[in-house]
């Protein structure tokens, strides 16, 4: 592990499908242990799913894989927001990452901000932190969208994150490989949670991370010169040409382990 850095690396289920069935969800287990991560994420209308129905909880424990981060599309059903964070907290899941939904392009960014903001206070009541994705063709695709809708948020409620593939497909106007880094160094007062994501004109982000456009090598030097800790998460939309998720999972971990040596 690089000095002064503790971080651990939990992996998204999107690379197993974006709507995993109950059957696929202990191969998605077995493979994100298989491939070395410390954690798993996944998206809160397969969460409630596998809770209900299957043995989720049971594999997840046996494995040592803490649930690390849950992904919430917005809408303004706040009891839907006390019902996913009081699993969270059960679970000791800290990261809500809300996406998409209300967020649409052009939406009314004061009005998204103020809802944030709520869903934000929701989560802080459970110990969880809440942040906004910044997605394609959503509120928030462009650097400064971004930053404009950070910036109306309340930090005392509401925190900041970065998906840095997203950021490095959708930040136009900049340098493609520097556009993460370049939010992160301005924004990173406000940086409590990050994803690890790539992207390539040919593969889009079905790309392994350290295969794509994102100058990976200025977003590790960041996060060793701020010290960042906590857990990222790692995610891929679908495995990359003929390779399995398994095969993606773990060159996008070897890359990362070589980066910064955790």
């Amino acid at each position: 592990m690089s000095e002064g850095l503790e971080i651990k690396l939990a992996c998204m289920s999107l690379m197993w499908g974006g709507n995993l069935s109950n059957e696929e969800m202990a191969a998605w287990i077995n493979d994100v242990s298989a491939a070395g991560y410390a954690g798993v994420a996944t998206f809160e209308r397969e969460l409630t799913r596998f809770i209900e129905q299957t043995d989720f909880v049971e594999r997840i424990t046996d494995r040592g894989l803490p649930l690390v981060s849950v992904d919430l599309v917005i809408d303004r059903d706040l009891d839907k927001v006390n019902r996913v964070c009081e699993v969270m907290q059960q679970l000791s899941a800290k990261h809500l990452v809300t996406i998409g939904g209300l967020a649409e392009k052009g939406a009314d960014m004061n009005e998204i901000a103020d809802l944030l903001n709520q869903i934000g206070e929701i989560a802080l009541t459970y110990n969880v932190h809440a942040c906004f994705h910044n997605h394609t063709h959503h509120t928030g695709e462009t650097l400064e969208e971004t930053e404009e809708l950070l910036h109306k948020t309340d930090p005392a409620k509401f925190f900041g994150f970065l998906d840095v593939g997203h950021a490095t497909k959708d930040f136009i106007g900049h340098p493609v490989e520097q556009r993460a880094a370049m939010f992160l160094e301005e924004n990173w007062d406000r940086i409590d949670f990050l994803e690890f994501k790539d992207w390539h004109e040919e593969s889009d982000l079905r790309t392994e991370v350290g295969a794509g456009r994102c100058d990976y090598n200025s977003v590790f030097r960041i996060l060793k010169e701020k010290g960042y800790s906590g857990w990222i998460t790692v995610e891929q939309n679908g495995p990359t040409g003929d390779k399995s998720p398994l095969e993606c999972a773990k060159a996008s971990r070897e890359f990362i382990r070589q980066g910064l040596g955790v």
